[in-house]
């Protein structure tokens, strides 16, 4: 393990421009936020398969491995330094948990069609990547029949509405909802089941 890049790169976290705001309350807040609803809406069955689709800095990924319930997670990200960074953080804390990391556009990804119980995917993964709805399409192929998507965003201009045409159009239902306006932020919470 190169210890040099994992403290170089976790400590980019906290540099002059992100370090603000990942230590800010409006950050902790919808950090609590997305851990909350998806702790209340996705019970994890044994053995269950979870897929994350946008590594970022890795603490969803991290959270997501230790309630596994005896499954696997598979995360996946387009930026190398964001799979090497969550790669080394799991073996420097002793992850013991199954989880196969990714470095590829989600999008090339057909192998992974109806592979997994939960899919999870934050909107800035959806934004960053321009296909907007192409994305969100791509999560919802990954569920194997009865799965579940766990959608969270943070666009203003995304309405419950569109997420609803979406959902007729792609064979999946809202199984639960939450808009929290908290911290000046329209952050909307999902949980689309297929």
């Amino acid at each position: 393990m190169d210890k040099d890049f994992l403290l170089k790169t976790y400590g980019a976290c906290y540099d002059a421009e992100a370090g603000p705001w990942n230590l800010s309350l409006e950050n902790k807040y919808l950090e609590y936020m997305f851990a909350k609803f998806y702790e209340e809406n996705f019970p994890v069955p044994q053995g269950a398969k979870v897929c994350n689709i946008g590594i970022g800095a890795g603490y969803w990924d991290r959270h997501l491995s230790y309630r596994l319930n005896g499954g696997t997670l598979t995360s996946i990200d387009i930026r190398e330094i964001c799979c090497r960074q969550l790669e080394e953080c799991l073996e420097n804390e002793h992850n013991p948990n199954p989880v196969r990391v990714i470095h590829s556009d989600v999008m090339l990804l057909d192998e992974l069609t109806g592979q997994f119980d939960i899919v999870t995917m934050v909107g800035s993964a959806r934004m960053e990547s321009g296909l907007h709805e192409e994305i969100l399409a791509k999560a919802v192929s990954f569920l194997k029949p009865g799965g579940s998507l766990y959608y969270q965003s943070l666009d203003k201009d995304e309405t419950e509405e569109w997420v609803t045409a979406f959902c007729s159009r792609n064979a999946v239902r809202t199984g639960a909802y939450l808009l929290d306006i908290n911290y000046g932020f329209k952050a909307q919470y999902w949980k689309l089941e297929k």
